[in-house]
């Protein structure tokens, strides 16, 4: 005979463990670089939960509004929220992207709207008899290193500290923004930005920082003699810009014979002149305008007119 007895008693001893087992399974936020470098044998990539994302403060990207009608109601910003298909505005209203008469960057470096992500506030903000228009009101600026096109879905990424003996090791921890998750992976692969020498190493700095770096890309399977894990393959990457920082990119010797001192790398023909040798030492700056250019110092000067 069937007995039900059992059955309930069984029923009541499941649904005990899986509530035991949800409660215990505890958010965990990984900020700042607290973990000390370690070595270890490779690991399979691992599923990390965090705390979700304050609802008003939320990463964005930006976009000049190039509409030519009557100011402030054309000539603002469009903005939208990374990784999500809508935006809330100033009005209320859903959409896929929110116009914005004006930016308050609360003191936070001011950068171009095209090259930046911000984190911050979508704010009601009236425009004299023009109405709530909104205002976005940034709380961190990050600007980007590269010059491509900001292609996949965007993460923050930490360098982990750790080190292994084997691949695929998971040295990194990935953050989707605007999202609860995020896991450890093998590593952020940026040849695709082409960031030069000096910019790829204000990256691999600020990624062993407590901000980390935003990077954009997809994931990609990797697999060794430690498992399988991801690789994230970045197509542009950000840093963020402290108060009180310069939100102007370093600048960078390029060109096929490094003669051409820019914030972006410049491609060139590749014929030599003897001049060009005289860049190799030269110091490459922002100058007294503002712009790239090599210092002018009496070396630089006493070896072009030698050439």
């Amino acid at each position: 005979m069937f007995d039900f007895k059992y059955v309930r008693v069984v029923a009541v001893a499941a649904a005990f463990t899986a509530l035991s087992l949800s409660s215990g399974a505890s958010p965990r936020l990984l900020v700042g670089n607290s973990e000390k470098p370690s070595i270890v044998d490779g690991s399979e990539s691992e599923s990390v939960s965090v705390s979700p994302e304050p609802a008003n403060s939320t990463f964005y990207s930006m976009r000049r509004d190039l509409r030519r009608c009557v100011s402030p109601l054309c000539g603002g910003y469009f903005v939208k929220r990374v990784n999500r298909p809508n935006t809330v505005c100033a009005d209320g209203r859903v959409m896929s992207e929110c116009y914005v008469a004006e930016i308050n960057w609360n003191g936070n470096p001011e950068i171009d709207s095209a090259n930046s992500v911000v984190r911050g506030t979508i704010a009601r903000k009236r425009f004299g008899h023009f109405g709530n228009l909104g205002e976005m009101r940034v709380s961190e600026s990050w600007m980007s290193m590269g010059n491509n096109r900001a292609l996949g879905t965007f993460y923050r990424v930490r360098d982990r500290g750790v080190r292994c003996i084997t691949y695929p090791c998971s040295t990194h921890l990935e953050a989707k923004l605007n999202s609860p998750s995020s896991q450890n992976i093998a590593g952020v692969n940026l040849e695709a930005v082409n960031l030069g020498d000096q910019n790829g190493a204000a990256v691999t700095q600020a990624m062993t920082g407590p901000s980390g770096v935003i990077v954009t890309g997809e994931n990609v399977v990797v697999r060794g003699p430690g498992g399988r894990s991801f690789e994230l393959r970045g197509t542009q990457v950000y840093v963020r810009k402290q108060p009180g920082s310069s939100s102007m990119k370093p600048c960078i010797k390029t060109g096929c014979s490094s003669q051409v001192c820019s914030d972006h790398e410049v491609i060139t023909t590749c014929e030599f002149r003897p001049e060009y040798a005289c860049y190799q030492k030269a110091v490459c700056e922002r100058q007294s305008n503002g712009n790239c250019g090599f210092t002018k110092t009496r070396e630089l000067t006493e070896c072009l007119a030698r050439k």
